[in-house]
C-alpha cells in the first residue's frame, strides 16, 4: 500500500515511516524542512506545510502511486519539552491541518485517515486519572489537549473513514523507560481502566497506527491504547 504521512519527521512519525517501509509499503511524507527526514527507498519527501492545501495536493501527486490512506502524527510544538514551556504552534494547528488533509483527500477520492491523538480527549476524559487531569489543566499541555479535542470533534463531521488513536502518556526514545515495540492494549474510546502509571512507547504506537491503517481497523471510532 501507499500512504500519505503528515508529521513523519516527529518522534512518533519517524517510527511510522520505518514500520511501513519494513512491511514493504511506500509513503510520501509532507515535512516543513527537507532535512528533517532522511530519504530512503520507498519514501518520497515533499517540503511544505499541512496548513497549506496546495502543499498537501502536491504531496498526493509526488509519487507514481495514489495513497490508499493517510496517517497523521502531528502534534503542537512548545519552546522546549517542559510542560510549562511557551506554545509555539498557532491556535488550531492540529485541527486546521487535519481539516485541510481531509478536504484534499476527499477531493481525490481517498477516504481513509488514521490520526494520532491523546488519552483525555473526548469521551476518554472521564476515565483519565485525577492527577493527570490536574497536570493537563495546570500546564501548557492543555493547549495540545484542546487542539486534539477540536480534531476529535470536527473529523466526525467529515465523510472520511477515520480512526483516532488516543495514546496514554507516550514514552520516547530519550526517556528512561525501555522503548520496546510490544503489542498495545486497547481500552475502547473511553479508556476504561486507565491508571496513573500507564504509558505506551512510541514504537508500539507507531506499529499500531500502521496496523490500523493497513488493515482498516477501528473505522469511524476512537481507541485508547497503552502498553
Amino acid at each position: 500500500m501507499h500512504f500519505l504521512l503528515l508529521g513523519a519527521s516527529g518522534r512518533t512519525g519517524q517510527h511510522v515511516v520505518s514500520e511501513l517501509l519494513s512491511q514493504g509499503h511506500t509513503a510520501v511524507a509532507l515535512v516543513r524542512t527537507s532535512s528533517s527526514l532522511v530519504p530512503r527507498p520507498g519514501l518520497t519527501v515533499v517540503t511544505g506545510s499541512p496548513l497549506s492545501k496546495p502543499d498537501i495536493r502536491s504531496a498526493l501527486i509526488a509519487a507514481p502511486l495514489s495513497p490508499s490512506a493517510a496517517i497523521i502524527t502531528l502534534n503542537t510544538v512548545r519552546k522546549s519539552d517542559s510542560p510549562f514551556a511557551a506554545q509555539l504552534s498557532p491556535p488550531r494547528f492540529l485541527a486546521d491541518s487535519c481539516a485541510n488533509a481531509c478536504e484534499v483527500l476527499e477531493q481525490a477520492g481517498i477516504y481513509r485517515v488514521v490520526v494520532m491523538s491523546t488519552a483525555g480527549v473526548g469521551d476518554s476524559w472521564g476515565n483519565l486519572p485525577l492527577l493527570s487531569k490536574a497536570f493537563m489543566g495546570w500546564t501548557n499541555v492543555k493547549y495540545a489537549l484542546e487542539d486534539h479535542g477540536l480534531v476529535d470533534k470536527e473529523i466526525r463531521l467529515t465523510k472520511m473513514n477515520w480512526t483516532l488513536v488516543r495514546a496514554v502518556r507516550l514514552q520516547f526514545d530519550d526517556q528512561k523507560s525501555t522503548n520496546m515495540k510490544v503489542d498495545v492494549k486497547t481500552l475502547g474510546s473511553k479508556g476504561v481502566g486507565m491508571s496513573l502509571t500507564d504509558s505506551v512507547s512510541v514504537s508500539s504506537v507507531a506499529s499500531f497506527l500502521a496496523k490500523v491503517a493497513v488493515e482498516g481497523l477501528f473505522n469511524r471510532s476512537a481507541v485508547v491504547v497503552t502498553n
